[in-house]
Protein backbone atom coordinates (compact mmCIF):
# COMPACT_ATOMS: atom_id res chain seq x y z
CA UNK A 1 0.00 0.00 0.00
CA UNK A 2 2.85 2.36 0.82
CA UNK A 3 4.46 1.65 -2.56
CA UNK A 4 1.14 2.30 -4.26
CA UNK A 5 0.84 5.67 -2.51
CA UNK A 6 4.39 6.59 -3.47
CA UNK A 7 3.79 5.60 -7.10
CA UNK A 8 0.53 7.54 -7.17
CA UNK A 9 2.23 10.57 -5.66
CA UNK A 10 5.09 10.31 -8.17
CA UNK A 11 2.72 10.20 -11.14
CA UNK A 12 0.67 13.07 -9.75
CA UNK A 13 3.83 15.19 -9.58
CA UNK A 14 5.15 13.98 -12.96
CA UNK A 15 1.80 14.56 -14.62
CA UNK A 16 1.63 18.15 -13.36
CA UNK A 17 4.66 19.34 -15.35
CA UNK A 18 4.95 19.82 -19.08
CA UNK A 19 6.58 17.37 -21.49
CA UNK A 20 9.41 19.84 -22.05
CA UNK A 21 10.26 19.83 -18.33
CA UNK A 22 10.02 16.02 -18.29
CA UNK A 23 12.42 15.62 -21.24
CA UNK A 24 14.92 18.13 -19.85
CA UNK A 25 14.66 16.56 -16.40
CA UNK A 26 15.36 13.09 -17.80
CA UNK A 27 18.38 14.26 -19.84
CA UNK A 28 19.85 16.35 -17.03
CA UNK A 29 19.23 13.57 -14.53
CA UNK A 30 20.98 11.03 -16.74
CA UNK A 31 23.98 13.34 -17.23
CA UNK A 32 24.28 14.04 -13.49
CA UNK A 33 23.91 10.36 -12.65
CA UNK A 34 26.52 9.37 -15.22
CA UNK A 35 28.89 12.11 -14.02
CA UNK A 36 28.49 11.09 -10.39
CA UNK A 37 29.02 7.41 -11.23
CA UNK A 38 32.14 8.17 -13.27
CA UNK A 39 33.48 10.42 -10.50
CA UNK A 40 33.00 7.76 -7.81
CA UNK A 41 34.47 4.98 -9.93
CA UNK A 42 37.45 7.10 -10.98
CA UNK A 43 38.11 8.23 -7.43
CA UNK A 44 38.09 4.66 -6.17
CA UNK A 45 40.18 3.36 -9.03
CA UNK A 46 42.76 6.12 -8.87
CA UNK A 47 42.98 5.91 -5.10
CA UNK A 48 43.60 2.17 -5.18
CA UNK A 49 46.10 2.40 -8.04
CA UNK A 50 48.03 5.38 -6.70
CA UNK A 51 48.14 3.99 -3.16
CA UNK A 52 49.56 0.76 -4.52
CA UNK A 53 52.13 2.60 -6.62
CA UNK A 54 53.03 4.86 -3.71
CA UNK A 55 53.45 1.87 -1.44
CA UNK A 56 55.62 0.07 -3.99
CA UNK A 57 57.72 3.19 -4.42
CA UNK A 58 58.11 3.64 -0.65
CA UNK A 59 59.03 -0.03 -0.19
CA UNK A 60 61.66 0.27 -2.92
CA UNK A 61 63.12 3.37 -1.26
CA UNK A 62 63.11 1.77 2.19
CA UNK A 63 64.63 -1.53 1.00
CA UNK A 64 67.30 0.32 -0.96
CA UNK A 65 68.12 2.52 2.03
CA UNK A 66 68.22 -0.53 4.30
CA UNK A 67 70.68 -2.23 1.98
CA UNK A 68 72.93 0.85 1.89
CA UNK A 69 72.70 1.30 5.67
CA UNK A 70 74.09 -2.09 6.57
CA UNK A 71 77.77 -1.05 6.66
CA UNK A 72 77.30 2.28 8.50
CA UNK A 73 75.17 0.54 11.11
CA UNK A 74 77.67 -2.28 11.60
CA UNK A 75 80.59 0.17 11.81
CA UNK A 76 78.66 2.67 13.95
CA UNK A 77 79.27 5.37 11.32
CA UNK A 78 76.33 7.61 12.30
CA UNK A 79 77.55 10.48 10.15
CA UNK A 80 77.45 8.32 7.05
CA UNK A 81 74.06 6.97 8.10
CA UNK A 82 72.74 10.48 8.68
CA UNK A 83 74.03 11.56 5.29
CA UNK A 84 72.25 8.65 3.60
CA UNK A 85 69.00 9.54 5.38
CA UNK A 86 69.11 13.19 4.31
CA UNK A 87 70.06 12.31 0.74
CA UNK A 88 67.06 9.98 0.61
CA UNK A 89 64.71 12.82 1.72
CA UNK A 90 66.24 15.29 -0.75
CA UNK A 91 66.36 12.97 -3.75
CA UNK A 92 62.89 11.39 -3.47
CA UNK A 93 59.87 13.61 -3.93
CA UNK A 94 57.17 13.08 -1.36
CA UNK A 95 59.48 11.55 1.28
CA UNK A 96 58.81 13.47 4.50
CA UNK A 97 61.21 11.80 6.89
CA UNK A 98 63.67 8.97 7.40
CA UNK A 99 64.87 7.50 10.65
CA UNK A 100 66.97 4.44 11.49
CA UNK A 101 66.64 2.29 14.59
CA UNK A 102 68.90 -0.39 15.95
CA UNK A 103 67.85 -3.89 16.75
CA UNK A 104 66.53 -2.76 20.14
CA UNK A 105 64.32 -0.05 18.57
CA UNK A 106 66.53 2.84 19.62
CA UNK A 107 66.73 5.69 17.09
CA UNK A 108 70.21 6.04 15.60
CA UNK A 109 69.59 8.94 13.17
CA UNK A 110 66.57 10.89 11.88
CA UNK A 111 65.80 13.80 9.60
CA UNK A 112 63.36 15.70 11.85
CA UNK A 113 64.31 19.24 12.76
CA UNK A 114 62.72 19.22 16.23
CA UNK A 115 63.15 15.65 17.23
CA UNK A 116 61.26 12.54 16.28
CA UNK A 117 57.54 12.50 17.16
CA UNK A 118 56.58 10.16 19.94
CA UNK A 119 53.81 8.55 17.79
CA UNK A 120 56.48 7.05 15.53
CA UNK A 121 58.23 5.44 18.46
CA UNK A 122 55.06 3.53 19.37
CA UNK A 123 54.68 1.89 15.96
CA UNK A 124 54.71 -1.93 16.07
CA UNK A 125 58.00 -3.55 15.06
CA UNK A 126 58.50 -5.47 11.85
CA UNK A 127 57.25 -9.01 12.04
CA UNK A 128 60.05 -11.52 12.06
CA UNK A 129 60.78 -12.77 8.59
CA UNK A 130 58.84 -9.95 6.87
CA UNK A 131 60.57 -8.00 4.12
CA UNK A 132 58.78 -4.77 5.05
CA UNK A 133 55.74 -3.34 6.81
CA UNK A 134 53.43 -0.46 5.95
CA UNK A 135 51.43 1.61 8.43
CA UNK A 136 49.16 4.49 7.44
CA UNK A 137 49.33 7.53 9.69
CA UNK A 138 46.85 10.42 9.79
CA UNK A 139 48.50 13.72 10.62
CA UNK A 140 47.12 17.23 10.76
CA UNK A 141 48.49 18.11 7.33
CA UNK A 142 48.34 14.89 5.35
CA UNK A 143 48.00 11.13 5.35
CA UNK A 144 51.44 9.46 5.61
CA UNK A 145 52.48 5.95 4.73
CA UNK A 146 55.19 4.86 7.17
CA UNK A 147 57.22 2.06 5.56
CA UNK A 148 59.75 0.02 7.54
CA UNK A 149 62.43 -2.24 6.03
CA UNK A 150 64.74 -4.49 8.14
CA UNK A 151 68.54 -4.22 8.03
CA UNK A 152 70.15 -7.64 7.81
CA UNK A 153 66.73 -9.26 8.43
CA UNK A 154 66.31 -7.11 11.52
CA UNK A 155 69.49 -8.19 13.24
CA UNK A 156 71.10 -4.79 12.68
CA UNK A 157 67.96 -2.66 13.04
CA UNK A 158 65.46 -1.13 10.61
CA UNK A 159 64.97 1.79 8.26
CA UNK A 160 61.72 3.81 8.47
CA UNK A 161 60.59 6.02 5.58
CA UNK A 162 57.53 8.30 5.67
CA UNK A 163 55.93 9.18 2.33
CA UNK A 164 53.12 11.78 2.08
CA UNK A 165 49.97 11.01 0.10
CA UNK A 166 49.39 14.71 -0.63
CA UNK A 167 50.71 14.42 -4.15
CA UNK A 168 48.50 11.41 -4.78
CA UNK A 169 45.48 13.30 -3.41
CA UNK A 170 46.38 16.28 -5.61
CA UNK A 171 46.46 14.04 -8.67
CA UNK A 172 43.09 12.55 -7.77
CA UNK A 173 41.62 15.99 -7.08
CA UNK A 174 42.88 17.21 -10.44
CA UNK A 175 41.21 14.33 -12.23
CA UNK A 176 37.99 14.89 -10.29
CA UNK A 177 38.04 18.58 -11.17
CA UNK A 178 38.45 17.74 -14.85
CA UNK A 179 35.58 15.26 -14.66
CA UNK A 180 33.40 17.87 -12.93
CA UNK A 181 34.32 20.41 -15.61
CA UNK A 182 33.56 17.94 -18.41
CA UNK A 183 30.30 16.93 -16.70
CA UNK A 184 29.33 20.60 -16.37
CA UNK A 185 30.06 21.22 -20.05
CA UNK A 186 28.11 18.11 -21.03
CA UNK A 187 25.32 19.21 -18.70
CA UNK A 188 25.06 22.58 -20.41
CA UNK A 189 25.22 21.00 -23.87
CA UNK A 190 22.73 18.31 -22.83
CA UNK A 191 20.39 20.94 -21.42
CA UNK A 192 20.49 22.86 -24.70
CA UNK A 193 19.94 19.68 -26.73
CA UNK A 194 17.20 18.56 -24.36
CA UNK A 195 15.48 21.92 -24.75
CA UNK A 196 15.74 21.65 -28.53
CA UNK A 197 14.45 18.06 -28.56
CA UNK A 198 11.66 18.97 -26.16
CA UNK A 199 10.71 21.89 -28.39
CA UNK A 200 10.70 19.62 -31.44
CA UNK A 201 8.45 17.16 -29.60
CA UNK A 202 6.14 19.58 -27.84
CA UNK A 203 5.59 22.03 -30.69
CA UNK A 204 3.48 19.67 -32.84
CA UNK A 205 1.79 18.31 -29.71
CA UNK A 206 0.85 21.84 -28.70
CA UNK A 207 -0.50 22.44 -32.21
CA UNK A 208 -2.50 19.20 -32.00
CA UNK A 209 -3.86 20.30 -28.62
CA UNK A 210 -4.87 23.64 -30.15
CA UNK A 211 -6.56 21.81 -33.02
CA UNK A 212 -8.40 19.54 -30.59
CA UNK A 213 -9.59 22.58 -28.63
CA UNK A 214 -10.75 24.15 -31.88
CA UNK A 215 -12.70 20.98 -32.71
CA UNK A 216 -14.17 21.06 -29.22
CA UNK A 217 -15.39 24.59 -29.94
CA UNK A 218 -16.92 23.39 -33.19
CA UNK A 219 -14.26 24.98 -35.44
CA UNK A 220 -13.21 22.44 -38.09
CA UNK A 221 -11.35 24.92 -40.30
CA UNK A 222 -8.10 25.18 -38.27
CA UNK A 223 -5.43 22.72 -39.38
CA UNK A 224 -2.17 21.97 -37.54
CA UNK A 225 0.79 22.52 -39.91
CA UNK A 226 2.68 19.35 -40.77
CA UNK A 227 6.40 20.02 -40.48
CA UNK A 228 7.65 16.56 -39.52
CA UNK A 229 7.42 13.07 -40.99
CA UNK A 230 7.90 11.10 -37.77
CA UNK A 231 5.26 9.45 -35.60
CA UNK A 232 4.01 12.79 -34.31
CA UNK A 233 3.82 14.10 -37.88
CA UNK A 234 1.76 11.08 -38.91
CA UNK A 235 -0.42 11.63 -35.86
CA UNK A 236 -1.00 15.22 -36.97
CA UNK A 237 -1.86 14.06 -40.49
CA UNK A 238 -4.30 11.49 -39.11
CA UNK A 239 -5.85 14.15 -36.90
CA UNK A 240 -6.22 16.46 -39.90
CA UNK A 241 -7.97 13.69 -41.86
CA UNK A 242 -10.21 13.01 -38.88
CA UNK A 243 -10.97 16.73 -38.70
CA UNK A 244 -11.92 16.78 -42.37
CA UNK A 245 -14.21 13.77 -41.87
CA UNK A 246 -15.80 15.41 -38.83
CA UNK A 247 -16.36 18.58 -40.83
CA UNK A 248 -17.88 16.51 -43.63
CA UNK A 249 -20.08 14.59 -41.20
CA UNK A 250 -21.18 17.81 -39.55
CA UNK A 251 -22.07 19.29 -42.93
CA UNK A 252 -23.98 16.13 -43.82
CA UNK A 253 -25.74 16.26 -40.47
CA UNK A 254 -26.59 19.90 -41.04
CA UNK A 255 -28.00 19.05 -44.44
CA UNK A 256 -29.96 16.14 -43.03
CA UNK A 257 -31.32 18.30 -40.23
CA UNK A 258 -32.18 21.00 -42.73
CA UNK A 259 -33.87 18.47 -45.01
CA UNK A 260 -35.66 16.88 -42.06
CA UNK A 261 -36.89 20.26 -40.88
CA UNK A 262 -38.04 21.12 -44.37
CA UNK A 263 -39.61 17.68 -44.70
CA UNK A 264 -41.43 18.14 -41.41
CA UNK A 265 -42.57 21.56 -42.57
CA UNK A 266 -43.73 20.04 -45.84
CA UNK A 267 -45.55 17.26 -43.99
CA UNK A 268 -47.32 19.77 -41.78
CA UNK A 269 -48.15 21.90 -44.83
CA UNK A 270 -49.37 18.82 -46.68
CA UNK A 271 -51.52 17.88 -43.72
CA UNK A 272 -53.08 21.33 -43.64
CA UNK A 273 -53.58 21.29 -47.41
CA UNK A 274 -55.15 17.87 -47.20
CA UNK A 275 -57.46 19.02 -44.44
CA UNK A 276 -58.34 22.08 -46.47
CA UNK A 277 -59.01 19.93 -49.52
CA UNK A 278 -61.14 17.49 -47.54
CA UNK A 279 -63.07 20.34 -45.96
CA UNK A 280 -63.59 21.94 -49.38
CA UNK A 281 -64.71 18.68 -50.94
CA UNK A 282 -67.00 17.92 -48.03
CA UNK A 283 -68.49 21.41 -48.31
CA UNK A 284 -68.64 21.72 -52.09
CA UNK A 285 -69.37 18.17 -53.20
CA UNK A 286 -70.65 16.07 -50.34
CA UNK A 287 -72.40 18.95 -48.63
CA UNK A 288 -74.21 20.01 -51.77
CA UNK A 289 -75.22 16.45 -52.54
CA UNK A 290 -76.59 15.95 -49.05
CA UNK A 291 -78.44 19.26 -49.32
CA UNK A 292 -79.93 18.09 -52.59
CA UNK A 293 -81.02 14.87 -50.89
CA UNK A 294 -82.67 16.77 -48.06
CA UNK A 295 -84.50 19.14 -50.46
CA UNK A 296 -85.56 16.22 -52.65
CA UNK A 297 -86.87 14.22 -49.73
CA UNK A 298 -88.80 17.29 -48.58
CA UNK A 299 -90.30 17.65 -52.08
CA UNK A 300 -91.29 14.00 -52.13
CA UNK A 301 -92.93 14.33 -48.77
CA UNK A 302 -95.01 17.28 -50.01
CA UNK A 303 -95.83 15.87 -53.43
CA UNK A 304 -99.02 13.92 -54.13
CA UNK A 305 -98.08 12.79 -57.65
CA UNK A 306 -96.79 9.21 -57.48
CA UNK A 307 -95.07 9.42 -60.88
CA UNK A 308 -93.25 12.62 -59.91
CA UNK A 309 -92.25 11.04 -56.62
CA UNK A 310 -90.76 8.03 -58.39
CA UNK A 311 -88.86 10.22 -60.84
CA UNK A 312 -87.57 12.37 -58.06
CA UNK A 313 -86.54 9.26 -56.07
CA UNK A 314 -84.48 7.99 -59.01
CA UNK A 315 -82.67 11.36 -59.17
CA UNK A 316 -82.02 11.27 -55.43
CA UNK A 317 -80.62 7.72 -55.67
CA UNK A 318 -78.14 8.90 -58.30
CA UNK A 319 -77.14 11.79 -56.07
CA UNK A 320 -76.70 9.39 -53.10
CA UNK A 321 -74.57 6.99 -55.21
CA UNK A 322 -72.41 9.85 -56.44
CA UNK A 323 -72.00 11.11 -52.88
CA UNK A 324 -71.04 7.64 -51.68
CA UNK A 325 -68.43 7.39 -54.46
CA UNK A 326 -67.01 10.79 -53.50
CA UNK A 327 -66.73 9.77 -49.85
CA UNK A 328 -65.11 6.46 -50.90
CA UNK A 329 -62.54 8.25 -53.10
CA UNK A 330 -61.85 10.72 -50.34
CA UNK A 331 -61.30 7.89 -47.84
CA UNK A 332 -59.05 5.95 -50.22
CA UNK A 333 -56.98 9.07 -50.90
CA UNK A 334 -56.28 9.42 -47.19
CA UNK A 335 -55.33 5.76 -46.71
CA UNK A 336 -56.25 2.86 -48.97
CA UNK A 337 -58.39 0.44 -47.01
CA UNK A 338 -57.04 -2.41 -49.11
CA UNK A 339 -53.64 -1.89 -47.39
CA UNK A 340 -55.22 -2.69 -44.04
CA UNK A 341 -57.61 -5.35 -45.33
CA UNK A 342 -55.57 -7.30 -47.89
CA UNK A 343 -51.97 -6.21 -47.32
CA UNK A 344 -49.11 -4.60 -49.21
CA UNK A 345 -49.23 -6.54 -52.48
CA UNK A 346 -52.91 -5.94 -53.09
CA UNK A 347 -52.53 -2.23 -52.29
CA UNK A 348 -49.51 -1.92 -54.61
CA UNK A 349 -51.31 -3.74 -57.45
CA UNK A 350 -54.26 -1.36 -57.25
CA UNK A 351 -52.08 1.72 -56.94
CA UNK A 352 -49.76 0.71 -59.81
CA UNK A 353 -52.73 -0.06 -62.09
CA UNK A 354 -54.26 3.34 -61.39
CA UNK A 355 -50.84 5.00 -61.76
CA UNK A 356 -50.18 3.33 -65.12
CA UNK A 357 -53.61 4.30 -66.46
CA UNK A 358 -53.42 7.91 -65.24
CA UNK A 359 -49.86 8.52 -66.53
CA UNK A 360 -49.84 6.31 -69.60
CA UNK A 361 -46.90 4.17 -68.39
CA UNK A 362 -46.16 0.47 -68.60
CA UNK A 363 -46.02 -0.60 -64.94
CA UNK A 364 -45.31 -4.12 -63.66
CA UNK A 365 -45.07 -5.60 -60.18
CA UNK A 366 -43.03 -8.66 -59.14
CA UNK A 367 -43.26 -10.30 -55.72
CA UNK A 368 -41.05 -13.08 -54.33
CA UNK A 369 -40.89 -14.92 -51.05
CA UNK A 370 -44.06 -13.43 -49.54
CA UNK A 371 -46.31 -16.47 -50.10
CA UNK A 372 -49.42 -14.52 -49.15
CA UNK A 373 -47.98 -13.62 -45.72
CA UNK A 374 -48.65 -10.24 -44.18
CA UNK A 375 -45.77 -8.04 -43.16
CA UNK A 376 -45.55 -5.88 -40.01
CA UNK A 377 -47.81 -2.85 -40.29
CA UNK A 378 -45.04 -0.20 -40.16
CA UNK A 379 -43.16 -2.02 -42.93
CA UNK A 380 -46.19 -2.25 -45.22
CA UNK A 381 -47.02 1.42 -44.69
CA UNK A 382 -43.41 2.59 -45.22
CA UNK A 383 -42.90 0.49 -48.38
CA UNK A 384 -46.24 1.65 -49.82
CA UNK A 385 -45.37 5.32 -49.19
CA UNK A 386 -41.83 4.86 -50.58
CA UNK A 387 -43.27 3.41 -53.80
CA UNK A 388 -45.73 6.33 -53.95
CA UNK A 389 -42.94 8.87 -53.50
CA UNK A 390 -40.69 7.13 -56.03
CA UNK A 391 -43.45 7.04 -58.67
CA UNK A 392 -44.38 10.64 -57.90
CA UNK A 393 -40.78 11.68 -58.57
CA UNK A 394 -40.82 9.60 -61.75
CA UNK A 395 -43.96 11.37 -62.94
CA UNK A 396 -42.53 14.82 -62.11
CA UNK A 397 -38.97 14.54 -63.38
CA UNK A 398 -38.08 11.27 -65.12
CA UNK A 399 -40.25 11.36 -68.31
CA UNK A 400 -40.16 7.57 -68.24
CA UNK A 401 -42.13 5.13 -70.39
CA UNK A 402 -41.89 2.06 -68.11
CA UNK A 403 -41.61 1.43 -64.38
CA UNK A 404 -40.82 -1.89 -62.67
CA UNK A 405 -41.36 -2.67 -58.97
CA UNK A 406 -39.87 -5.73 -57.24
CA UNK A 407 -40.78 -6.74 -53.67
CA UNK A 408 -38.83 -9.68 -52.24
CA UNK A 409 -38.56 -11.25 -48.80
CA UNK A 410 -35.09 -12.72 -48.37
CA UNK A 411 -32.63 -13.42 -45.51
CA UNK A 412 -34.91 -11.94 -42.85
CA UNK A 413 -35.29 -8.66 -44.72
CA UNK A 414 -37.66 -7.09 -47.17
CA UNK A 415 -36.04 -5.88 -50.39
CA UNK A 416 -37.69 -3.29 -52.62
CA UNK A 417 -36.44 -2.23 -56.07
CA UNK A 418 -38.12 0.54 -58.07
CA UNK A 419 -36.65 1.04 -61.54
CA UNK A 420 -37.62 3.37 -64.38
CA UNK A 421 -36.21 4.08 -67.85
CA UNK A 422 -36.33 7.85 -67.47
CA UNK A 423 -33.68 10.45 -68.13
CA UNK A 424 -31.90 9.95 -64.75
CA UNK A 425 -29.91 12.50 -62.76
CA UNK A 426 -26.68 13.07 -60.81
CA UNK A 427 -27.42 11.68 -57.34
CA UNK A 428 -24.64 13.55 -55.51
CA UNK A 429 -25.56 16.77 -57.25
CA UNK A 430 -29.21 16.50 -56.24
CA UNK A 431 -28.35 15.59 -52.63
CA UNK A 432 -25.96 18.54 -52.39
CA UNK A 433 -28.23 20.98 -54.23
CA UNK A 434 -29.04 24.25 -52.52
CA UNK A 435 -32.61 23.91 -53.73
CA UNK A 436 -34.01 21.75 -50.94
CA UNK A 437 -37.21 20.99 -52.88
CA UNK A 438 -35.16 18.92 -55.36
CA UNK A 439 -33.93 16.54 -52.64
CA UNK A 440 -36.87 16.39 -50.27
CA UNK A 441 -38.30 13.34 -52.02
CA UNK A 442 -35.10 11.33 -51.60
CA UNK A 443 -34.68 12.47 -48.01
CA UNK A 444 -38.29 11.57 -47.25
CA UNK A 445 -37.78 8.03 -48.52
CA UNK A 446 -34.52 7.75 -46.57
CA UNK A 447 -36.18 8.98 -43.40
CA UNK A 448 -38.94 6.38 -43.69
CA UNK A 449 -36.35 3.66 -44.28
CA UNK A 450 -34.11 4.82 -41.43
CA UNK A 451 -37.03 4.75 -38.98
CA UNK A 452 -37.29 1.00 -39.63
CA UNK A 453 -33.54 0.47 -39.28
CA UNK A 454 -33.12 -0.11 -43.02
CA UNK A 455 -31.06 1.38 -45.82
CA UNK A 456 -31.89 3.10 -49.11
CA UNK A 457 -29.57 3.44 -52.09
CA UNK A 458 -30.19 5.44 -55.25
CA UNK A 459 -28.39 4.64 -58.50
CA UNK A 460 -28.87 6.98 -61.40
CA UNK A 461 -27.01 8.73 -64.18
CA UNK A 462 -28.15 11.18 -66.85
CA UNK A 463 -29.72 9.21 -69.70
CA UNK A 464 -29.64 5.86 -67.90
CA UNK A 465 -32.76 5.89 -65.75
CA UNK A 466 -33.05 5.57 -61.97
CA UNK A 467 -33.06 2.57 -59.63
CA UNK A 468 -33.96 2.73 -55.95
CA UNK A 469 -32.84 -0.11 -53.64
CA UNK A 470 -34.46 -0.45 -50.21
CA UNK A 471 -33.67 -3.05 -47.56
CA UNK A 472 -35.66 -3.23 -44.34
CA UNK A 473 -34.88 -5.80 -41.60
CA UNK A 474 -38.05 -7.59 -40.58
CA UNK A 475 -36.70 -8.86 -37.27
CA UNK A 476 -36.55 -5.34 -35.80
CA UNK A 477 -39.94 -4.27 -37.19
CA UNK A 478 -43.05 -4.46 -35.06
CA UNK A 479 -46.61 -4.60 -36.24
Amino acid sequence: MRWARWVERFWSIAGAVSIRVKVMGIVIGLILTLGAAVTVLLHRGLTTTLERELEERGVAIAVNLASRSQEPVLTDSLITLYTLANETVRNNKGVLYVYVTDRHGQVLVHTFDRGIPEDLLTLPPITAGARHSVVQLHTETAVVQSISAPILSGRAGAVHVGISTSEMQAIIAGHIQRIVAITSAVLVLGGVLAFAVATILTRPLAQLAAAAEAVGRGDFTWRPPRWARDEIGRLGASFARMQERLAHFREELRRHDEARSRLLEQIITAQEEERRRIARELHDETGQSLTTLVVGLTTIAASGDLGAVRERARELRSVAARTLEEVHNLSRGLRPSVLDDLGLLAALERYLNEYGVSHGLAVDLHARGLDGQRLPGPVETAVYRIVQEALTNTAKHAHATAVSVLVERRDGSLHLIVEDDGRGFEVDGVLAAQDIDRRLGLHGMRERTALLGGSLTVESAPGHGTTIFVEVPLASARG
